[in-house]
Order: C-alpha cells, then sequence, then structure tokens
C-alpha cells in the first residue's frame, strides 16, 4: 500500500499532503497530469488550457464539475489550479515533480479542504493517485468504490476522524 496522505488542519480547514514515486520520466508524469488524454485515464474527463489564467476543469461529464484555473504552469515541474465543486470551500492543488533518479517524485498537496469533507477527499486522493501509478507503470487502473471506502475506513481509523462526511451530498456524484 502506498503510504498514507497527511494532513496540517486550519480551523475549519486542512491541507492534505501525498508523497509519491513513480518510475517513469518527469516528463511522463507531467503530461499525466496536464494532457486531458491522460488525466481521463486516471482522474476523469478534463479540459485544460496549458497556461497561467487557463481553465483546468474536471469531471465535465458529470452534473458538478470541479472548476478551477491554473494558477501555476511551470512545465515539467510545478502545476498549481484552483479547485470549485460549487459545494464545498474553494481550494487549491499543487502538484511539485522532482527527478528521482531515473524516476520521478510527485508531492501532492490539496490546500483549503473544508476539514468536514476530509473523510471523503482524504482516501479518494489516495485511491486516484493509486490509480496513476497502476496507469504509469502499465497495470490496471480502473476505478474502484470497493477501494475507496476501504481507504476511507483506513483513514478515518488512522486518523481518529469523527465528524467529518462519509457520504459526498446528494447528487454529488451524479
Amino acid at each position: 500500500m502506498d503510504q498514507l496522505g497527511t494532513f496540517d488542519r486550519h480551523a475549519d480547514n486542512a491541507d492534505l499532503h501525498y508523497e509519491r514515486r513513480f518510475d517513469r520520466p518527469i516528463e511522463t508524469v507531467w503530461a499525466a497530469l496536464t494532457d486531458p488524454v491522460r488525466i481521463e485515464d486516471w482522474l476523469g474527463q478534463a479540459r485544460v488550457e496549458p497556461h497561467v489564467g487557463g481553465r483546468y476543469e474536471l469531471f465535465v461529464d458529470r452534473r458538478r464539475p470541479m472548476t478551477g484555473r491554473i494558477v501555476t504552469w511551470e512545465p515539467p515541474r510545478l502545476l498549481e489550479f484552483s479547485w470549485d465543486t460549487g459545494d464545498a470551500p474553494a481550494s487549491l492543488v499543487r502538484c511539485e515533480l522532482s527527478r528521482d533518479g531515473d524516476g520521478t517524485k510527485l508531492l501532492f498537496l490539496h490546500k483549503g479542504v473544508g476539514f468536514d469533507w476530509i473523510g471523503l477527499v482524504l482516501p479518494g486522493w489516495h485511491v486516484h493517485l493509486e490509480r496513476l501509478r497502476n496507469l504509469l507503470s502499465g497495470a490496471d487502473h480502473a476505478m474502484s468504490m470497493e477501494r475507496w471506502r476501504e481507504m476511507q475506513g483506513v483513514y478515518i481509523d488512522r486518523y481518529k476522524l469523527e465528524g467529518v462526511m462519509l457520504d459526498p451530498p446528494p447528487d454529488h456524484c451524479e
């Protein structure tokens, strides 16, 4: 199992942190984070306008897409984009890439997540980052709600999370 993500709580918000290493060149990992065709393979349908101020939108085939704007675009090392689903506090995602031997290290941060949402978001990013690793290694990368629920239980238990959402609001995932 990948190392668990961690978080820092700031009153009603939290900053989530994940570190991952991929046995792929930095340019390949960058493409998986920024090329809509590659993003769709592990995260969902996407629109990306590759410049500061450009759109970075995910789940565009759902009723409540994530709409964001690119804040930092420094290929192939740094990507930041705003994250707004309309039903949670707006937040910021930061992906820092660095060469690590013959592979790539990813520091993935999701800053400003509403604390009551971390019971959903901590395991969600964990599973999506697993899917990214599997995609990059050529393994099965299908989405599994069972895996997400399994990881949700791990995070709830590990961090003794109480009073956080365990299910998305109605019609959030439709």
